[in-house]
């Protein structure tokens, strides 16, 4: 299996790339959480039901940590963190949270495997990605032909 990429061209007028083409990952499928818990089951002596109900209590106590301002590091994965957006304020004393504070997020940082030694320049990788082997998507007939209508709008 690969990473299915996709080829866009820059069309921001004013870009400094425009007119110039970067390759995007494309997603295929999305699976849920009792898909993982029914392929985890398949590898392991436990049953899916028991794999699910931990799976769901993760998700569960993760939310908890994250609401009390803890980050939460799942080894060989990555740190979840809770984020907010905000507007800005004049002065820290105008700033209000009702006026200011617009939003909620997750952030993720995905554990990171050093290719080459660690410091500026050295190229780093996930590790859920090490090893990744990349594919240009298949050509679909009919993808393309609503993409080239978008393109000729």
């Amino acid at each position: 299996m690969a990473v299915f990429y996709k080829l866009y061209q820059e069309k921001r007028t004013g870009s400094k790339n425009q007119g110039k083409w970067y390759a995007r990952a494309k997603m295929t499928n999305t699976v849920s959480l009792q898909q993982l818990a029914q392929e985890i089951e398949s590898n392991v002596s436990v049953k899916e039901s028991d794999v699910y109900a931990v799976l769901i209590e993760l998700v569960n106590v993760m939310k908890r940590e994250l609401q009390n301002s803890h980050s939460v590091k799942l080894d060989r994965l990555g740190i979840f963190s809770a984020g907010i957006t905000t507007k800005p304020a004049a002065t820290t004393d105008t700033f209000t949270p009702e006026k200011h504070i617009v939003g909620t997020h997750i952030n993720f940082r995905p554990e990171q495997k050093y290719l080459s030694g660690r410091g500026k320049g050295k190229r780093a990788t996930t590790m859920m990605l090490s090893g990744v082997k990349l594919s240009a998507l298949p050509k679909n007939a009919v993808e393309d032909a609503e993409e080239e209508a978008e393109n000729n709008d």
